[in-house]
């Protein structure tokens, strides 16, 4: 995995980082939450990542999840390589499933767009993308995509053995187990609210061929807090060429969880 797919991914995956869940529970996220990651390479800039949660809009009462990554700074004018994705999620908080999501990934010249509808109730899933051929696919009764898997973990919590619970997910096509392979517990400085020394854990992402560019080619750590909200702070992304890295830049909480100015961040 080069430097420029390193950087792509990590841009890709900076914001997620966040079973279906019993139906109407209480989850750890909502609308007007908002996570800002900076991306570096070498300790040089790289881009950031804009991750939010809105209430979507129409007679539909589903949350829409929606992440930006854009390269930024002396790493992308140097290699000459953009990267501006965005990514928007459809989840359904009532049953805990994905309804869809839409990608339209602009990678240096990489370009790819995708709509994937999902019917929670006849467990299909429909996807536009040039591609991938087959078009109809059975997923099963509750799925998530890509995603909403993270947040689906977030809200899942941890399991006896100190991760969360396998995530079933629909991605590219293909169905499969998100997995989350606890490493370590460490504490790391944070912005505002969540403060110096916080505690955190670090899990090893598992992911299979076709979901990204970490295709059996590097490693993924990531970091969330170990609290209630398990907030994603930190990803690294092994490359040969060393870590990509992601760091937490500003939190916003959900609107229904306000903080104190004092422990409010700056929005970017």
């Amino acid at each position: 995995m080069t430097r420029r797919e390193a950087l792509a991914g990590l841009l890709a995956w900076a914001g997620v980082v966040a079973c279906a869940l019993p139906a109407r529970g209480d989850v750890p996220f909502g609308p007007g939450e908002r996570i800002v990651m900076r991306i570096t390479w070498a300790k040089l800039l790289a881009g950031r990542a804009w991750l939010t949660v809105e209430g979507a809009s129409g007679a539909e009462a589903a949350l829409q999840i929606t992440l930006t990554a854009r390269s930024q700074g002396f790493f992308a004018w140097l290699t000459r390589f953009r990267v501006d994705d965005r990514t928007v999620s459809r989840w359904d908080p009532s049953r805990g499933c994905s309804l869809g999501i839409e990608k339209r990934l602009r990678e240096g010249r990489h370009a790819r767009d995708q709509r994937v509808v999902i019917d929670p109730y006849t467990g299909r899933a429909t996807v536009e993308d040039r591609r991938i051929a087959q078009k109809d696919h059975p997923v099963g009764p509750c799925v998530q995509d890509i995603l909403s898997a993270f947040f689906v973990a977030r809200a899942a919590g941890f399991a006896a053995d100190g991760a969360p619970p396998p995530v079933r997910t629909f991605d590219n096509g293909r169905l499969f187990d998100l997995r989350f392979e606890p490493v370590r517990r460490e504490r790391v400085d944070l912005p505002p609210p969540l403060g110096r020394k916080a505690p955190t854990r670090v899990f090893e992402v598992r992911l299979v061929p076709d979901t990204g560019v970490f295709e059996q080619q590097g490693r993924l750590l990531l970091w969330v807090t170990d609290d209630e909200r398990r907030i994603p702070v930190r990803l690294r992304a092994k490359a040969p060429v060393g870590w990509v890295s992601a760091d937490l830049e500003s939190y916003q909480p959900p609107a229904d969880r306000p903080t104190s100015g004092r422990e409010r961040t700056r929005a970017r």
